[in-house]
């Protein structure tokens, strides 16, 4: 006895190709999104703690949970300024621990202490 092979329709074999995948669409911008990432504009009577936290973000926008602790962090005007001041400076040297907001802010009312 003869063993029949199965033939398979060239249909079928069509149909059996996978289809070529489509290219991911590109993703657009919102304009939700594009106005998330403005910067806010700097109060015409700002502090000087306040335009020294401005010049931060605009340099980087990524560091905006650390300068908005530094600026809640109850502390004077003078406190405010130095613990920005003391972060600003850390963003340049490797290792300054003064790079974590929290140790700014503790620098900062320690050498504001009355």
């Amino acid at each position: 006895m003869a063993t029949a092979q199965k033939k398979t329709a060239p249909a079928t074999k069509a149909a059996a190709k996978k289809a070529p995948a489509k290219k991911a669409a590109a993703r657009k911008t919102t304009a939700r999104k594009k106005a998330g990432n403005k910067l806010a504009e700097l109060p015409e009577d700002h502090t000087p703690s306040q335009a020294a936290a401005h010049g931060i973000l605009e340099e980087r926008r990524d560091l905006q949970p650390s300068v908005d602790h530094i600026m809640n962090a109850e502390l004077s005007e003078d406190g405010r300024m130095h613990a920005i001041g003391l972060f600003k400076d850390s963003l340049t040297t490797p290792g300054d621990p003064n790079r974590t907001p929290a140790k700014a802010v503790e620098a900062a009312r320690e050498a504001t202490e009355d």
